[in-house]
């Protein structure tokens, strides 16, 4: 009976027989509200709107749907949403696109999240490995990922301080659901403070409401291994509780250089049900992530070498260059708690506690003189190091950063006919202690110890460092948000103001330091506003102003590096003003079997910092630049078509033009920045992809362009366009056995690829020698590269049990 109701739900569902299903069915898989922020589930979208002039048949699609993608697929692809699964319906008063498990599924299972969303409209993505597992660096609108607030499960993905997002160490791609970019106008409620330009949300799959799971098996380029089994209870006897757990195990060859990339990853959940609409849960993630890591180039070193200019296979003493010297290695564990109370018919209460700790190891590699290091500005006479060389000893500098966060986000919600009011609190709070210490590596390239033992000491006993902070920070933040809704809920105003409130505080025991004791403390009001109309049930316009703040990235703003040759710091403490902006927004949206979405945003930014990097003691640290102030116009859109006789195509597309306002102060001059084009910001970017799914043949091609994008304040240096595609080949069985719906599937990642730059490691005011404004000639410094990785094919089985 089951089998034939399936059928006819299969032709209910079919957009050639109705041509509105397409509409109704997507909400169901999509809920791109739902993912964006707690509060957006309370808000009517436009599929409501659609359900209260037909709901009889779209409860009838729903039905439809639910059998056909239950059948056809084992990891959640329903091909139903437009595009292929990257034109999710959205509802919400500002730019916004979703991908779902349509397009997810079908990438390469190493990816991250923010490979996975580099088709989406100004969205720009540079990895320096095709498979992405590197860290990901990535803009939007001309915004670096810095400024980009990321949300998963209700918590920061950020990092706590320098605000990198980690994604692809807090989840598993096979248990995504769907990643929403809100471009430019965040939600109000969102639990990040760093989100000038915008949002990113990372929604996790629930547990499954049958007993089961997943297994996938995948090789590929450069001795790819990688396994994953994931384990869903269904609910337990009639208690309304579920619960899920995932493990996965990789490892590979670096793409460049001679390294090896190794990762195992836990994903777990369980959630408890009761009444209407209330709910416990708890989520958790661990991650043990270790690389070589890749080497960074100048223009000229790209030119002359491409690719080929890697850390060197071979150690030999005084080589600093040897890969065995260039690590990365995290450690990260998360524990989220979100519950979420229906008080009564009108009110309810969301509360997320949760606990995060990172541990970081950056390593580098450095030579030391036995006599006349400095320890801080005190030089030492003999530091009786072994495996001496004339004098010099080589040794691994070990940059720990391991970070504790505790975290809070409670919002109140109540509804009153058409006024919905939203009250909320977050809190966070954040202790680092951050040192630098070296390691003596012997003759054949031996190192005793990585964690703190066996380290150089001085003669006094006492460990040898030339950054020893302790960093605390904490954050409060109050929101209020207020929705009304007119004309028969076509109209929607909604207002709200967040005041965020952060102080941090650092400690630094080098002798030398400026000040023993650093503190800073950041207010900031944000009032946001947002005006949607819905025209039909299949068009709506939008409006939204917008205002962000972002307190000063890295601990090093607040503390002071030593180098080891040098009784002068390497790094200065800067008293950067916290980065402010004023965004407005104004947009359409259609849908139908045709999908359209289009937006023109201006974006007017103060105290504008951009995040680069700067060795020191072989080890990168993060460095921001004061580039006053920023302006950003421009326009993106998108279209894709809804799943048409399995085929689903979609293109979207970005101008921008961004500019520096002011001039830069350089010494005692400046330089003439103002109204030269900003740094990180192509004027041109589009995507094109194409996607087929009959439900058991299956593939997809994406094609990018990237326009060229400068790397100085001084545009005297940049990087050409690039075109970078990717295909999936697939095709999925009918059960076997214990086997539901195996499928095998084929990646192939960056097709055609050739040697070109992908994105930045540092950044720098002029890459040659300028005249500055007072006539002075202020040197050049040349910005650092990241180079793209060559073709990659990924090949994996996988079957649901």
């Amino acid at each position: 009976m089951r089998k034939a109701v399936g059928r006819v739900a299969i032709l209910l569902a079919s957009p050639v027989l109705f041509p509105d299903a397409g509409e109704a069915r997507a909400p169901q898989h999509v809920s791109s509200d739902r993912h964006v922020a707690h509060t957006e589930n309370s808000k009517p979208s436009t599929a409501a709107v659609e359900l209260k002039h037909n709901q009889r048949f779209t409860a009838a699609v729903a039905e439809a749907v639910e059998v056909r993608g239950g059948m056809r697929t084992a990891n959640g692809v329903t091909n139903t949403t437009p595009g292929g699964g990257l034109m999710a319906r959205q509802s919400a008063a500002r730019s916004q696109s979703t991908i779902t498990r349509d397009f997810i599924a079908k990438q390469s299972p190493t990816g991250n999240a923010i490979a996975m969303i580099s088709a989406l409209p100004g969205v720009i993505s540079a990895s320096t490995d095709p498979l992405g597992q590197s860290n990901t660096a990535m803009s939007i609108r001309g915004l670096q990922q810095a400024e980009i607030g990321f949300v998963y499960e209700g918590i920061p993905l950020n990092d706590s301080i320098n605000y990198t997002p980690y994604t692809q160490a807090m989840v598993d791609t096979d248990n995504i659901q769907s990643v929403t970019v809100a471009q430019g106008a965040p939600d109000i409620g969102a639990p990040v403070y760093n989100d000038v330009g915008g949002l990113v949300t990372v929604a996790l799959r629930d547990p499954l409401e049958k007993r089961g799971g997943n297994v996938d098996f995948s090789f590929g380029s450069k001795a790819l291994q990688r396994e994953f089994i994931r384990l869903d209870s269904g609910e337990i006897g009639r208690s309304r509780v579920k619960a899920f757990a995932s493990f996965s195990s990789t490892t590979n060859d670096q793409w460049r250089g001679s390294g090896k990339f190794r990762k195992y990853h836990v994903d777990s959940k369980i959630i408890k049900e009761w009444g209407s609409g209330s709910s416990a849960g708890l989520t958790f993630s661990y991650d043990n992530w270790q690389q070589a890591s890749y080497r960074p180039m100048t223009m000229a070193q790209w030119r002359q070498y491409g690719n080929s200019f890697n850390y060197t296979k071979e150690y030999y003493p005084g080589n600093t260059n040897w890969v065995g010297l260039h690590l990365y290695q995290r450690r990260s564990t998360a524990i989220i708690a979100p519950v979420k109370l229906k008080l009564s018919e009108h009110v309810s209460l969301d509360v997320t506690p949760a606990y995060m700790n990172y541990s970081e190891f950056y390593y580098g590699g450095v030579t030391l003189k036995n006599k006349g290091s400095y320890f801080g500005d005190q030089q030492i006479a003999d530091l009786n190091l072994p495996y001496q060389t004339n004098g010099v000893t080589t040794a691994s500098s070990i940059n720990p950063v391991p970070q504790k966060s505790g975290f809070l986000n409670a919002a109140l919600t109540w509804k009153a006919g058409r006024n919905t009011f939203r009250a909320g609190y977050i809190y966070n709070y954040i202790a680092l202690e951050e040192p630098i210490y070296y390691a003596a590596v012997n003759y054949t390239g031996g190192i005793a110890n990585n964690y703190s033992k066996y380290m150089i000491t001085m003669p006094d006993g006492r460990q040898y460092r030339t950054l020893d902070m302790n960093f605390k920070h904490q954050m409060n933040e109050l929101f209020i948000d207020d929705t009304l809704k007119f004309l028969d809920d076509k109209l929607t105003v909604e207002a709200g103001l967040r005041y965020l409130m952060i102080s941090r505080w650092n400690t630094n025991l080098i002798p030398g330091a400026t000040r023993y004791k650093v503190g800073a403390s950041y207010a900031q009001p944000l009032p946001q506003v947002s005006i949607s109309y819905q025209i039909t049930p299949h068009d709506q316009i939008y409006i939204d102003g917008t205002t962000a703040y972002r307190a000063p990235a890295s601990v090093q703003v607040y503390g002071e590096v030593f180098s080891t040759t040098s009784p002068t710091p390497a790094s200065r403490q800067a008293s950067l003003k916290g980065e402010y902006s004023i965004g407005e927004e104004i947009g359409y949206r259609h849908y139908g079997l045709v999908n359209l979405s289009v937006s023109l945003f201006n974006y007017n930014i103060t105290n504008n910092q951009i995040t680069s990097s700067q060795y020191i003691n072989g080890i990168p640290l993060p460095s921001p630049i004061e580039a006053g102030g920023k302006t950003s116009r421009g326009a993106q859109a998108e279209i894709g078509l809804r799943p048409w006789r399995h085929w689903s195509p979609y293109v979207s597309a970005q101008y921008l033009h961004a500019t520096t306002d002011n001039n830069i102060a350089s010494g005692l001059d400046y330089l003439p920045t103002k109204g030269k084009i900003a740094v990180q910001s192509p004027e041109f970017s589009a995507a094109a992809g194409i996607s087929y799914d009959d439900g058991h043949i299956f593939g997809n091609f994406v094609f990018n362009y990237v326009s060229s994008q400068y790397s100085t304040l001084m545009n005297d240096e940049k990087i050409p366009g690039y075109e970078t595609a990717n295909m999936t080949l697939g095709y999925r069985m009918r059960s076997i056995g214990f086997a539901q719906h195996p499928q095998i599937q084929l990646n192939v990642i960056n097709i055609g690829a050739k040697n070109y730059l992908s994105g930045f490691q540092s950044i720098s005011n002029n890459a040659k020698a300028t005249r500055g404004v007072y006539g002075t000639t202020i040197a050049g410094s040349s910005p650092l590269y990241l180079s793209a990785g060559g073709v990659a094919a990924v090949a994996s089985l996988s079957t649901a049990f």
